[in-house]
């Protein structure tokens, strides 16, 4: 299943009301979160990763993101938040709604790959090209297009992106390689696609 920012914002929404938020302007919140965190990721990620296997041709990938751990996430937002002047336990609330949802919808999204001269083989890699204040900015043109305006809502939608950002940057992906290649003897190459 592909990432979808409607799915990402239930999910935030989901955590949200777990954590106790429930006020008229929730659902518009955690939609626009998960609308600005997928529209981001899906523009500007590219997969870079190096493939090793057999067989001198190409295969086609697929994998996952992994290591993206909701303490971790939480904890990288919920720091960003506080550089912004947000503190509190509802920030705390927030940011761990957001790296619980974040964490579980990360791993519905496949990578698609093309190895090369790999045919068959692994991928290992991570994502490149997600920039943290563009992230914050796509979370912030969706808090405004949700109607959620004022003096913080630059900071809040900053903090948010980069700390996921921050977070994504650092995990892995790993690729399942399947083609057609001949001899079958040990090759490596590149293996490059993008998270979908």
């Amino acid at each position: 299943m592909p990432l979808v920012g409607p799915v990402l914002g239930n999910l935030i929404l989901a955590q949200m009301s777990a954590q106790g938020f429930t006020g008229s302007k929730t659902l518009q919140l955690a939609m626009a979160i998960g609308n600005g965190i997928v529209t981001n990721i899906l523009a500007t990620n590219i997969y870079q990763g190096t493939a090793t296997g057999i067989g001198t041709g190409a295969g086609k990938g697929t994998g996952f993101v992994v290591g993206v751990v909701p303490p971790v996430l939480a904890g990288a937002i919920n720091a960003k938040m506080a550089q912004k002047g947000f503190t509190g336990t509802k920030m705390l609330q927030l940011s761990l709604a957001i790296g619980i949802a974040f964490s579980t919808h990360i791993l519905m999204g496949q990578v698609q790959s093309l190895s090369v001269p790999v045919a068959v083989g692994v991928g290992n890699g991570s994502l490149k090209g997600i920039i943290r204040a563009a992230m914050g900015g796509s979370i912030m043109a969706m808090m405004s297009a949700q109607g959620f305006t004022g003096t913080k809502q630059v900071n809040m939608a900053m903090a948010i992106g980069v700390g996921v950002a921050s977070v994504l940057s650092k995990a892995r992906v790993i690729t399942t390689i399947i083609g057609v290649g001949y001899p079958p003897s040990p090759t490596t190459g590149t293996d490059i696609g993008k998270l979908i």
